[in-house]
């Protein structure tokens, strides 16, 4: 996991957790911030944390990449550099780099996180298997936890930091409609944020808390019996969701 910091610390434990069961022994993350190694485990896997300082795309980059096994990899995420304005292009430099490091090889499956929709074109070429941005986010949640619930977990812990699951209130013209209907309907809060509908909650207490808080109910799902909707939306981790 290529420039990693600790803002993707709960990506780390989802990561674990859906990768234990498939015999992936060890994890490393790789911050561009010089730091002592450090090993631990999650979940029975081993997570190194280690430091490439070299610049981007130089010569001393790919050779890092090379001695780390990079084309060994069972995969490689490469997420934005938080210390830049472009981390697009900082991530471009960095799948370039992988690429020169792998050689003639196939090298891992490289999954990539962009800022931009529009720069998802800059990878072509660059032995990308995936790019992941925010125009996927709905189609990915919904989509990925109707077929495994461990990839919407991956998903969730991915995001978590910049996106925030919070409660929202039934709007009265969905009260006779359905979760399919909501998820199509809801896609920004009330103070713009994007939002993406990924759950209700429901009362089984008959005017208590809600008590049974179900993701992916099903697009069927009627929602003239749910007291709230979850939803996930985007922000900073220090920005107070009710603001």
């Amino acid at each position: 996991m290529l420039h990693w910091s600790p803002a993707s610390a709960g990506l780390i434990e989802e990561l674990a957790r859906t990768m234990a069961d498939a015999g992936v022994a060890t994890i490393t993350c790789v911050r561009d911030r010089a730091e002592p190694p450090t090993s631990r485990q999650a979940r029975g896997v081993e997570v190194r944390t280690i430091s490439i300082a070299a610049a981007l795309g130089s010569d001393a980059h790919v050779e890092q990449l090379r001695e780390l096994g990079i084309v060994d990899a069972h995969s490689v995420i490469v997420l934005p550099r938080s210390d830049t304005d472009e981390p697009d292009s900082s991530s471009r430099l960095t799948c370039a780099a992988i690429r020169r490091a792998c050689g003639d090889r196939v090298g891992p499956n490289v999954l990539v996180e962009i800022e931009d929709p529009e720069a998802a074109f800059e990878f072509v070429g660059l032995g990308v298997a995936t790019v992941f941005y925010p125009g996927h986010l709905r189609a990915a949640l919904l989509g990925q936890a109707c077929v495994d619930l461990g990839v919407f977990q991956f998903v969730v812990g991915l995001l978590r930091g910049r996106h925030r699951v919070r409660s929202i209130p039934v709007p009265e013209q969905l009260r006779d409609a359905s979760f399919a209907d909501a998820a199509l309907a809801i896609e920004h809060d009330d103070h713009g944020r994007a939002l993406t509908v990924i759950g209700v909650a429901r009362d089984q207490n008959q005017g208590g808390q809600p008590t049974n808080v179900v993701v992916n109910p099903g697009p069927r799902t009627p929602l003239r019996e749910v007291v709230c909707l979850l939803a996930l939306v985007s922000g900073d981790a220090e920005q107070e969701i009710g603001s």
